[in-house]
């Protein structure tokens, strides 16, 4: 009866708290927002540059052509505009075409003579030169560019010249998972949320109390001293679940983001990171002398995992030697196990080794908050 009734006073002040909801609920939405809009799972266009003065209707129609290519972004101007966009990193190739780029192919037909013959050496058009002006600082980008304008050059060739095709691609479509940039950022957002709500709502109330000696007054009232814990700790695991179930579905209302896994699992899992969580908090708010100490210590062990988990991209984009480093992370397989669940429907045995880790950890971290936590601090 004391536990119920402390943690919906507890709940009732949390609520109340502004500062504490913009940072548990508006601040991931944000974030989702910004990321999600961003979509950096888009394919990235390339500049191409082209130079071209009075072209031809053949040269006109394989202008025609490269607009339709989805892999660039056309930018048509004079031959000293698009170098000097090229010198400053606005363009990945330039291409200067000829304005007869393609011969008539009438005029091909007329020489091959009214016998029927193809066209012979004296008779065949002659090469066009066409530059390009790579740029050497966007390597990649430069080289596919070309190499799809070879692809396209080849093609229009053998249009001209009416050579029969030799092969045809057998496409089949199959019906595949398709992840987008939001299906892998959400799920860590929900875990990053779920720490950040953990670790400093109980480091900065709780020091707060022990500093102004709020806790030390507790211990002199009937109320059990653990009950008062307690009901802290079944508020802040509530907020998680009730955090959670919003962020998810507001990734899947608003980007149309794919949630796959048992909703039970999913709610183990919180629970789970949600206490190896505030037991860090716990232990933070031990170490802590005063309200000012806390964002000090908790930066220090909160940040480099917000950038080092998987949270915003992939653990496996870094070097060997980190992602071994990244692994021993609280809030690696954390996120992890979220994103398997969330975005891939992963089940139980797919994701114990994560779940034992979050266990491990929360073991660890409640056994540090126990012995570092004091209901008021040692006088000297």
């Amino acid at each position: 009866m004391t536990i119920r009734t402390l943690t919906l006073a507890s709940l009732k002040m949390f609520v109340r708290n502004k500062q504490s909801l913009f940072f548990t609920l508006f601040m991931p939405f944000i974030f989702i927002g910004i990321f999600g809009l961003i979509g950096f799972d888009k394919p990235q266009q390339i500049d191409l540059g082209v130079v071209s003065g009075s072209p031809t209707p053949s040269t006109q129609a394989f202008l025609k052509s490269l607009e339709e290519i989805a892999a660039f972004h056309i930018h048509s101007g004079t031959e000293a505009d698009e170098r000097a966009a090229l010198q400053k990193g606005d363009r990945a190739v330039v291409m200067l075409v000829p304005d007869a780029l393609f011969p008539d192919p009438a005029a091909i037909g007329s020489a091959a003579g009214s016998a029927g013959q193809a066209p012979t050496a004296k008779t065949a058009p002659r090469a066009q030169n066409v530059t390009i002006l790579k740029n050497v600082a966007y390597e990649q980008q430069a080289q596919t560019a070309i190499v799809i304008l070879n692809q396209l050059f080849d093609k229009t060739t053998l249009q001209i010249a009416k050579a029969p095709a030799l092969f045809t691609l057998d496409v089949q479509d199959i019906s595949a998972k398709k992840v987008r940039y939001i299906d892998f950022l959400l799920p860590g957002i929900v875990a990053m949320s779920i720490m950040q709500m953990a670790v400093f709502s109980v480091a900065f109330v709780f020091t707060d109390y022990k500093e102004k000696g709020i806790l030390k007054r507790l211990l002199a009232t009937p109320m059990k001293p653990q009950d008062f814990v307690i009901s802290q700790v079944i508020t802040r695991l509530l907020v998680a679940v009730t955090q959670s179930a919003v962020l998810l579905g507001f990734g899947a209302l608003i980007f149309k983001s794919h949630i796959y896994g048992n909703p039970l699992l999913i709610l183990l899992t919180v629970l789970l990171g949600g206490i190896m969580f505030l037991g860090l908090g716990f232990t933070i708010s031990g170490l802590s002398k005063t309200v000012d100490a806390v964002p000090a210590i908790a930066n220090i062990i909160v940040f480099p995992m917000l950038f080092l988990s998987g949270i915003f991209f992939p653990t496996s984009s870094m070097p060997g030697w980190l992602q071994s480093v990244v692994t021993y992370l609280p809030l690696q397989p954390f996120a992890h196990a979220m994103r398997e669940i969330v975005g891939n429907g992963a089940g139980f045995m797919a994701i114990k080794a994560d779940l034992a880790w979050v266990t491990g950890w929360a073991i660890v971290l409640v056994a540090l908050a126990v012995i570092t936590f004091r209901w008021e601090e040692k006088r000297m």
